[in-house]
């Protein structure tokens, strides 16, 4: 699972890692210039003793550019590259303004490389609640960082895509905004994760823009993306919605209450778009399920 990026890693650096008997529960692996290598897993952070150079930092970039920065560099500006396998490279260093956008970020002494993994059967503890005779429900997934929405949201979608037999739900066409290449891991325009035969993805462009998009173009059943909140995504969620095509989002949050200090999410639950709330637990395990709301027992 984490052969393309040690692939990338210096060797030092790879070799202490493959020690390691916990890697197949990595989750992630920052590298800070003058600091030592730090392994986050799902209930351990391991501290390697190689430290890391301004060098290396810049070696493990011309790996993942394949020695050539300058044909990532509208990735780098974004904040974060992916490389093959779906895992995603978050840069941190000075960043560069030309006439208000973004040129450069320059002095790069940060990175992240999060390992893109693939929980098959985790969607399994809600699909019952959000499939009714054989129609998607209308979700909203809430969670703190780092607690299991996004691999919990791509299993959902990959099991609706495929159909799901037990729950009489026949194969549905699903339209993936994936704004960050995270839910589906894509790379090189195609993903590296399944999502399901029925999934089409489009990544790199926003929310609100790409679910306009999809409607027009790919006729989808349900739409799905990450990280909803702003206010040009809920007027594109109304019109989704009001086309007819169902929608599966989620959102920061660790309880009703904190979703409802966004105006923009408050509007969506006062209109009823939403039937499930999906709420996971900020504990040390992610993707545990804290609460289900049915959204019309929540009262005003």
């Amino acid at each position: 699972m984490i052969d393309e990026i040690l692939r990338v890693l210096p060797s030092y650096i790879s070799l202490e890692i493959q020690r390691i008997n916990n890697t197949q529960n990595l989750n992630e692996i920052r590298l800070r210039a003058r600091q030592k290598v730090i392994l986050k897993c799902v209930n351990q952070e391991i501290v390697l003793e190689n430290i890391v150079t301004t060098k290396t930092i810049l070696d493990i970039l011309l790996n993942v550019s394949k020695n050539s920065i300058y044909a990532i560099q509208s990735d780098i500006n974004n904040g974060f590259v992916i490389i093959r396998g779906g895992h995603r490279v978050g840069i941190c260093g000075e960043v560069v303004y030309v006439d208000g956008k973004i040129k450069n970020v320059k002095n790069i002494s940060s990175l992240n490389i999060r390992v893109a993994r693939q929980v098959y059967g985790c969607a399994d503890v809600v699909l019952s609640e959000i499939v009714k005779r054989g129609k998607v429900l209308n979700t909203l997934i809430v969670s703190p960082p780092g607690c299991g929405k996004t691999t919990l949201i791509r299993d959902i979608i990959r099991q609706i895509s495929n159909g799901v037999d037990v729950l009489n739900l026949k194969g549905k066409n699903v339209s993936l905004i994936d704004e960050r290449g995270e839910i589906a891991s894509v790379y090189n325009g195609v993903p590296c994760l399944d999502v399901g035969i029925r999934t089409d993805v489009m990544s790199n462009v926003n929310k609100s823009e790409g679910m306009k998009m999809m409607i027009r173009s790919m006729a989808p059943d349900v739409i799905a993306t990450d990280e909803i909140g702003k206010k040009e995504d809920i007027v594109a969620i109304k019109e989704a919605v009001l086309s007819g095509v169902n929608v599966l989002f989620t959102m920061h949050g660790d309880s009703i209450k904190s979703i409802l200090k966004n105006p923009n999410v408050k509007e969506l639950l006062d209109l009823d778009i939403f039937s499930k709330i999906i709420i996971l637990s900020s504990g040390k395990v992610p993707g545990i399920v804290e609460k289900i709301y049915d959204t019309k027992d929540l009262g005003g």
